[in-house]
């Protein structure tokens, strides 16, 4: 019975152990970051309403997708982003290149660098935009911190 005991206590330690150390070793993530559907909040500035990576390819301009980014502690950061289509964008309109730069003949778009209290970048879809899987990397003070792989698709078709 002692010998029972002793090793269902070392059991539960050993359980314990496993689900304790992890979290205790995990690396905390210095930021608030969301990725979604996004709307305009009460303060006009636009933020994540729907945590989603599914995003449907609506070209209107009230249909917004992207993210929200602050440091838990406050302070400001250097950061910007790269947007990767599923394939080269044609016709890129002229006003594109005063906010980014294109690269791999219009397969990635990348921004300017800022230095912000927080980021808040919202997209939205023109017809000629692909659908398929994008991939978006955020840079915070020269370094990759978040890789977000999302799929548009096509406005589903109803028949009535």
């Amino acid at each position: 019975m002692v010998h029972a005991n002793r090793r269902m206590r070392r059991l539960v330690l050993i359980a314990f152990a496993l689900i304790a150390l992890p979290a205790l070793f995990a690396k905390k993530d210095p930021y608030d970051f969301r990725f979604g559907l996004m709307t305009m909040n009460g303060q006009g500035q636009s933020s994540v309403y729907l945590e989603t990576t599914e995003i449907e390819k609506h070209a209107d301009p009230s249909y917004a997708h992207g993210f929200t980014i602050k440091r838990k502690n406050e302070s400001q950061f250097f950061y910007y982003f790269r947007v990767r289509f599923p394939e080269p964008l044609k016709n890129i309109p002229p006003a594109v290149y005063d906010h980014y730069k294109v690269l791999e003949n219009g397969r990635v778009f990348e921004s300017q660098e800022k230095f912000v209290w927080q980021a808040m970048e919202s997209f939205v879809f023109d017809k000629a935009d692909p659908v398929g899987l994008y991939q978006l990397e955020i840079y915070i003070d020269g370094e990759l911190y978040r890789k977000v792989d999302y799929n548009v698709a096509p406005v589903p078709e109803f028949d009535f």
